[in-house]
């Protein structure tokens, strides 16, 4: 049940997520109030910049404005991130603020931004208030969260514990509560690492999904602006507002276009749902490989892997064990191989103009780009294409929908890490440098702890244009494990469930997608038989509707499953519809499936507005009203008022 946001709770220390206070009735002003108060509480070197509160109350003063011109279905339109806070990983642009990349500039003035990157831009314009800019690991090269001049940001459970990075500081402030979500960035594995070793989601999506523009490049092919936030459809939400960016999306050169902007395939909702997943072979899961300084907890990794899969089983997935060597080669070629040359692509300004503003240990990796020839880039670059193949093949062979591994298989101290900072580090990409070379999508979500203070989490990935996908599987995981939503007092449900309760989330594809709206009247309604032909070609329920009073329905109870049919008729009545959002890349298909006496005509709503839906284009009533097929009278169901009363009526 969702807790109220009362005067007495006004005057007390609210201890619930910030989803939980907005969703209880507190202002904008307020959630953005607590959320300063929390940043300002802030020790675990996660921020870099912090806005003044002034700046921030303004933010929202500004939007509550805004948000009572509009009435609320226009609110929800162009507001969706209304009562969200949100911080910005500090290699991503701000106008007017400085942004560091975690070089060190506390005895110098860092660079200040002319220009907010594109997607903080649509962020604040969408209803989100802006409360800082986070630490990284020096220049986003880096998964431990130790390179910094900023401070090792410290593990939100436990401070003697790495953070995970690049994205250090944005996971930290999203696990302890202090914003509704952040942004990182996401070249090897830093939107996730943190993520499971903070017990957070962070999803990466499809590259090109989220505008890099205004990002400060680490490996420009490569790159990604990442979300991490307490839940998947609080990162769905955000993403859906991200990848609807401006004019043009940025404009950047490695933005998809808005015709590719689509999330792909969805998962049935409810109990039960089926899906393939696959994982690797058990030679690559080998969680005493990690060196020394994880051997303490390599067999409690390997039990929580373990649960992981089970949980997966629990929801409804099947298990296969898919080919994992070509995944792994490529993410060894991410540091072992020329992309290191991209890296210092991106650096050679500042290491030519004042090098030594650049983490040592940074500076040494990228500088081993030198070692590389153009021909070896052609080379490695032939070799991933190949791999790239090899395995969307393994993939393919076992029928794998998607494949799971953990998002880490160890974790180490800040102690250990400082002591041997480069092979721990390679370490912690062991499951995660190769999601971008292969084009892949991914989200790590928490499945359960591999000790008290251990946070374990699993990626779900899949190709490019799989976003939706790999959501909802990791929803339905996340909400089965009963864990706490990051390090916060508040449980997962419990947030999802306040977060369900603000209406935000709809599945809602990004702006700009080609879309076709559908009528349906049967068995391709909501939850019933053939609804998951919508969603696995990413659909998405709209509204309710009914019919202008001219149609009769009858039921089909031949055909399987049984379905309805709409007609015309002078002495009709009424019937329910239901209108859902199809993206035009997928209507074909769909169209393929409509078989007779089914077909696809226009249909007048009860508003006297048209849309397009299901007809029986083979079938026609007289002037009595009495409906025929081919010479044959179905059983007519107009008095039932639509199709969910007759299965109604059947029980």
């Amino acid at each position: 049940m969702l807790r109220s946001f009362t005067a007495s709770l006004r005057r007390s220390a609210w201890q619930g997520s910030l989803t939980e206070m907005w969703a209880g009735g507190a202002s904008v002003s307020e959630v953005a109030e607590e959320s300063f108060k929390r940043v300002g509480q802030a020790d675990r070197h996660e921020w870099i910049h912090r806005l003044t509160k002034d700046e921030v109350m303004q933010q929202a003063k500004d939007l509550e404005q805004r948000a009572a011109a509009l009435d609320p279905v226009r609110r929800k339109e162009e507001l969706p991130l209304l009562g969200m806070t949100f911080g910005v990983k500090d290699n991503i642009e701000v106008a007017g603020l400085p942004v560091t990349n975690a070089c060190d500039y506390r005895s110098k003035p860092a660079p200040v931004a002319k220009q907010s990157a594109a997607v903080v831009a649509r962020f604040q314009e969408q209803g989100a208030v802006l409360l800082g800019k986070t630490n990284l690991d020096c220049a986003a090269t880096g998964l431990v969260g130790v390179r910094s001049a900023y401070g090792a940001c410290q593990n939100a459970f436990d401070r003697a514990f790495i953070s995970g990075g690049s994205s250090s500081g944005s996971g930290v402030a999203v696990s302890t509560g202090q914003v509704s979500f952040s942004l990182g960035t996401d070249t090897a594995g830093s939107g996730r690492v943190p993520a499971a070793l903070n017990n957070i989601v962070g999803l990466k999506a499809s590259r090109g999904m989220i505008s890099t523009h205004g990002l400060l490049p680490a490996c420009r092919s490569l790159d990604c602006i990442s979300i991490f936030a307490l839940t998947t459809r609080e990162a769905q939400v955000v993403l859906g507002s991200a990848a609807s960016v401006g004019e043009g999306r940025g404009p950047d050169p490695w933005d998809r276009p808005n015709s590719d902007l689509r999330l792909g395939p969805r998962l049935a909702d409810g109990g039960g749902t089926k899906f393939t997943f696959g994982i690797p072979s058990q030679r690559f899961l080998d969680f005493s490989s990690f060196g020394q300084a994880a051997q303490a907890r390599s067999q409690s990794y390997k039990e929580a892997w373990e649960r992981s899969v089970e949980s997966l089983k629990a929801i409804g997935g099947t298990c296969v064990e898919v080919d994992y060597a070509p995944f792994q080669e490529a993410a060894e070629l991410l540091y072992q191989g020329p992309w290191v040359a991209e890296r210092l692509s991106a650096l050679t300004g500042i290491l030519s103009s004042d090098p030594d503003v650049v983490h040592p240990t940074v500076r040494k990796i990228v500088e081993q780009g030198h070692n590389y020839s153009a021909q070896q880039c052609f080379e490695a670059a032939y070799r991933m294409r190949e791999l790239k193949v090899a395995s969307e093949k393994a993939m393919a062979t076992v029928g794998a929908q998607v494949l799971v591994t953990p998002t880490v298989g160890a974790t180490y101290t800040i102690e250990d890490v400082l002591a041997d900072p480069i092979a721990l580090n390679s370490n912690l990409g062991r499951y995660t440098n190769h999601m971008n070379l292969l084009d892949l999508c991914g989200i790590s979500v928490p499945t359960t702890f591999a000790s008290d203070t251990l946070p374990f989490g699993v990626t779900v990935s899949a190709p490019a244009g799989n976003d939706a996908l790999i959501c909802d599987v990791a929803h339905h995981v996340h909400l089965a494990s009963n864990l706490k939503a990051g390090s916060t007092a508040s449980s997962v449900s419990a947030v999802a469930e306040a977060f369900n309760s603000t209406g935000c989330f709809d599945g809602a594809l990004p702006r700009g997608t080609e879309v076709f709206e559908v009528a349906v009247c049967g068995a391709h309604m909501d939850g019933l038989a053939l609804c998951w032909q919508l969603l696995e070609r990413g659909g998405r329920f709209m509204r309710k509707a009914r019919t202008a009073p001219g149609y009769r329905l009858v039921a089909f109870d031949g055909m399987k499953p049984p379905r309805p049919g709409l007609v015309d008729s002078p002495t009709g009545s009424h019937i329910d519809l239901e209108i859902w959002e199809l993206p035009a890349a997928a209507f074909g298909s769909f169209m393929k499936l409509v078989a007779p006496p089914l077909g696809i005509g226009w249909i007048e709503l009860e508003d006297g507005s048209k849309v397009q839906g299901f007809r029986q284009v083979d079938v026609g009533a007289d002037r009595n009203g009495v409906v025929t097929a081919s010479g044959v009278a179905p059983p007519d169901v107009t008095h039932l008022g639509g199709w969910r009363g007759y299965l109604a009526n059947q029980k």
